[in-house]
């Protein structure tokens, strides 16, 4: 258990002043202090003063205890002031009259003046009390609690109460007492706003400290790293709520010996004047100790100890990939997303898992929209370093000038324009952890000789430095081009090919794995659209070529999601698709020579429009639609265009109710005439 300092207070005798000191004092230190009362009267010879601190209220009374104080360096003496709310009682007497200032005794009644002229009494003259005189031409008089020492006659009398103690005093007290305590600064911060302080600036400076420690104070307690500081003595001067928590600490601790509260083998291994990541066992907790000395000019004066859980630092390394994915220096996808079911990819897939491994140099190749980025990111993703950085740069999206700045990063003051503090490049950004160079084939020449030796070193240097940085990363480059061609041409170098090209991998274009091309569709269409492809939509699909890939699959399934309502008709597709690799030239030929071309046109909007609305068209129907466009054709016209396009298998007429009906060629050649005549 703790022993509690001690202070005592000595005045002449057992008074209301005595009373009011103590209670005064036990305003700021009560549960904290033990405060003892000694009186000059009932003093002997033989008694002898061990408090710690000793408080008496005039230098005179000062000498006269020596004799009874056990070590004289303990013995402060009083500095006492008045309520704020007590000194405008007295700036409201008129200006410029005489006023009586009484109190127990001559030397505090001119002290008492001395306080109100400090305090900045300026408006009135102040009298001292003396017995031997008259002041019955004086009307008001000014007392500190003695008003029964006030002469009758005085007509008004003024009682401001019992002088207080001043701020400095307590702030003396705490210093000596080494009270660090958030209850004492509360309560005395508190008291310093009721007062008249004495010197308004130690008030303003201990105020403004307050403040300053509450802020620290806040800010130290959210950090959840245990905190601990110690004087030389190994005596606990501070220490945060987490390291409260991370040794289940009770009470208040300041003020004790470290030893007290942590166990021998802790307590020994944080006597060494230096610890650096130490881990040590304490109570099934695994710990990690920093230590530093805190020195002033060379002297050293405390101790920092830094406590981490081994389980926080998990935790931090958790937090660590989140900022990384905010960041967007982190993989967003993994083997799992590639949706195939294509025999083909499913072997690249395994390729790309085992290449995942290894942190060997990586280079992707295929066609512009293949997924190449999204295989990069998966084998990141199934690697050691998938916790890590995930960087990525498109070599042919960058401008030449600014391309080596971005991966290697400049010093300071470099070149205009560049940050007053440098930048640090995507190598570095990357340490640890991937960098994806997309497009490759399109890096610089200048570049790919510094490119070659940090694939060979493993260290870069920015620009504008001399200071090489070693870097611990994997290099997964991709391209669409075919960089042997490239290395033909003098564009790119050969020496870099072999130094990137360790573990190949070239992912098919979908024209090679047509079993995805509908699953494809589907996917990126959503199933909530509930949506579906005719069979005139899906033979399209398979043969078409895709060119641009998946990303040009998932630029349709937008197109037709957004222009279809249940099911997908050659007409809710893009032209270019519906019209490509079709050439319905002789068809063409063959109508324009019989003069039937735009006529027939119009017979095959008619035709649609009617299949649309499940309607039956017959000749009759159709020469009344034409009369509506104010296209005059006989019923004999009429007949010999539909017979032109029966046998060209545009349309299929039949007898009854049925009609005719425009064949998946009229509807193609329909599609495919109207551009060709917008064009």
């Amino acid at each position: 258990m703790k022993t509690l300092k001690s202070i005592g207070i000595v005045t002449n005798t057992n008074s209301q002043v005595a009373i009011f000191l103590k209670k005064n004092i036990e305003e700021i230190y009560k549960d904290f202090v033990i405060i003892n009362s000694y009186f000059l009267d009932e003093l002997i010879n033989k008694d002898e003063i061990t408090d710690d601190v000793v408080l008496v209220m005039l230098h005179e009374k000062a000498l006269e205890i020596e004799k009874y104080v056990k070590n004289r360096e303990n013995i402060i003496v009083i500095a006492r002031t008045i309520k704020e709310n007590e000194v405008y009682k007295i700036f409201n007497i008129q200006k410029g009259r005489n006023v009586l200032v009484v109190n127990d005794n001559k030397e505090t009644t001119l002290e008492t003046v001395s306080l109100l002229y400090r305090i900045g009494v300026n408006n009135i003259h102040l009298i001292p009390f003396d017995k031997a005189k008259n002041y019955e031409d004086i009307k008001c008089a000014i007392t500190p609690g003695e008003s029964h020492r006030v002469p009758e006659y005085i007509e008004k009398i003024i009682d401001i109460g019992n002088r207080c103690i001043d701020v400095s005093i307590f702030i003396n007290i705490i210093y000596k007492l080494k009270l660090n305590s958030k209850l004492i600064n509360t309560r005395l911060f508190k008291y310093s706003k009721e007062i008249v302080n004495l010197d308004s600036g130690i008030n303003e400076k201990y105020r403004e400290l307050s403040v300053k420690n509450k802020e620290l104070d806040t800010v130290i307690n959210m950090s959840r790293e245990g905190i601990l500081l110690i004087d030389t003595e190994n005596i606990i001067v501070f220490y945060n709520k987490a390291f409260e928590k991370i040794f289940n600490l009770r009470g208040n601790h300041i003020n004790c010996n470290m030893r007290d509260i942590l166990d021998e083998n802790l307590a020994d291994i944080l006597k060494k004047e230096l610890v650096k990541n130490e881990l040590v066992e304490f109570k099934d907790k695994f710990l990690v100790i920093n230590k530093e000395i805190i020195d002033y000019y060379g002297e050293k004066k405390a101790c920092y100890i830094n406590v981490n859980e081994v389980t926080y630092l998990k935790q931090l390394e958790e937090n660590l990939s989140d900022k990384l994915k905010t960041k967007g220096l982190i993989a967003r996808y993994d083997f799992n997303c590639i949706k195939t079911n294509s025999s083909v990819m499913l072997e690249c897939i395994t390729l790309g898992t085992k290449i995942a491994g290894s942190d060997l140099t990586v280079l992707v190749t295929g066609e512009s929209g293949t997924g190449k980025e999204l295989f990069v990111q998966s084998i990141h993703s199934s690697s050691h370093r998938k916790n890590r950085p995930f960087v990525a740069i498109n070599c042919a999206a960058v401008p030449e000038s600014l391309l080596e700045s971005e991966l290697f990063g400049y010093d300071a003051g470099s070149f205009t324009g560049a940050l007053k503090n440098g930048k640090a490049g995507l190598f570095e950004q990357a340490n640890n952890g991937t960098i994806f160079l997309d497009e490759i084939g399109d890096m610089p020449l200048s570049l790919q000789a510094r490119l070659l030796r940090v694939l060979q070193e493993r260290q870069i240097m920015r620009i504008g430095s001399q200071k090489i940085i070693n870097i611990n990363i994997r290099v997964i480059a991709a391209t669409n081009k075919n960089l042997i061609k490239l290395i033909e041409q003098g564009k790119f170098r050969e020496d870099l090919f072999y130094r990137i090209n360790v573990l190949p991998i070239n992912i098919p274009p979908v024209r090679d794995r047509k079993e995805d091309i509908i699953a494809l569709i589907n996917y990126f269409i959503g199933e909530e659209k509930n949506i579906q492809l005719s069979d005139e939509v899906t033979n399209i699909f398979l043969s078409y070529p895709w060119p641009g890939n998946i990303r040009e699959i998932q630029n349709v399934a937008s197109y037709i999601a957004l222009m279809s309502d249940s099911v997908v008709k050659t007409e809710n597709l893009p032209y270019y698709i519906v019209n490509y690799g079709l050439d319905f030239s002789k068809e063409l030929s063959f109508l324009e020579s019989k003069n039937s071309l735009l006529n027939a046109i119009e017979v095959l909007k008619i035709i649609k429009k009617q299949n649309s609305l499940n309607l039956g068209v017959g000749r009759c129907s159709i020469e009344e639609s034409l009369k509506l466009k104010n296209i005059i054709l006989s019923e004999a016209e009429v007949r010999r265009i539909m017979s032109i396009l029966n046998k060209l298998a545009i349309i299929s007429s039949s007898r009854g109710r049925t009609g005719s009906k425009i064949t998946i060629k009229g509807n193609t050649f329909l599609n495919w005439v109207i551009n060709r005549l917008t064009i």
